[in-house]
């Protein structure tokens, strides 16, 4: 797993905290043993305990750069899914299939995939962290898809649902069929869940190599 650092420690003001520099490298330890954790087991098995024996440290450590599971839990998706911005080129509708290979692989067909929605439902409770599941885990592909599809539209090759509500029916689709049916949706069907929702057929993306 490709780790990014995680970020200085903050506040719930953001401001950071005083002391030393943090350790990157112990960061990514813990990020990817994390990680490992909630593939294994799920978010629900994600234990204080467990991550700090897995990653060599005290306890300490770990609270000392996250206050809660939750905010741990949405770093190590967040670091382990790696980048995930959207560039932009003449062509939206191949811009839109670029995204939905993207999303496909980084989120439904990721080994995290079943135990996304257990921590979406668990920030419930969380209001930071939720608010940072949203704007680093599910933001950058969704703003994505959005900008591609209003270009689309204002270039008339959308004759489908408005921009927002187009790519939320989508992901909403694709979301039931996991989280209610024990599904994962394929390439494949995600890109006719998509077709059928803009009422037209989209260019089909050459998988990076």
């Amino acid at each position: 797993m490709a780790a990014r650092a995680a970020g200085p420690a903050k506040t719930a003001g953001g401001e950071r905290r005083g002391g030393r520099p943090r350790d990157v490298g112990l960061d990514e330890r813990i990020l990817r043993q994390t990680y490992a954790l909630m593939v294994s087991n799920g978010y629900r098995g994600l234990r204080i305990d467990e991550i700090a024996r897995r990653s060599g440290v005290p306890k300490s450590t770990i609270y000392r750069r996250w206050s809660s599971v939750a905010e741990l839990a949405v770093d190590a998706v967040d670091t382990a899914l790696g980048p995930r911005e959207c560039e932009s080129s003449p062509d939206p509708l191949a811009d839109l299939s670029a995204i939905i290979m993207q999303a496909h692989s980084h989120v439904a067909a990721s080994p995290i995939a079943d135990a996304l929605p257990r921590l979406a439902l668990e920030l419930a409770g969380h209001p930071e962290a939720a608010e940072a599941y949203r704007e680093r885990v599910i933001a950058p592909l969704r703003n994505g898809a959005i900008d591609a599809v209003t270009r689309a539209a204002a270039a008339g090759q959308w004759p489908g649902p408005d921009p927002e509500t187009s790519v939320d029916m989508m992901i909403g689709t694709i979301a039931y069929r996991l989280n209610y049916l024990g599904r994962i949706t394929s390439l494949e069907e995600t890109f006719r869940i998509a077709e059928a929702v803009a009422r037209r057929r989209l260019p089909r993306a050459t998988p990076a190599s």
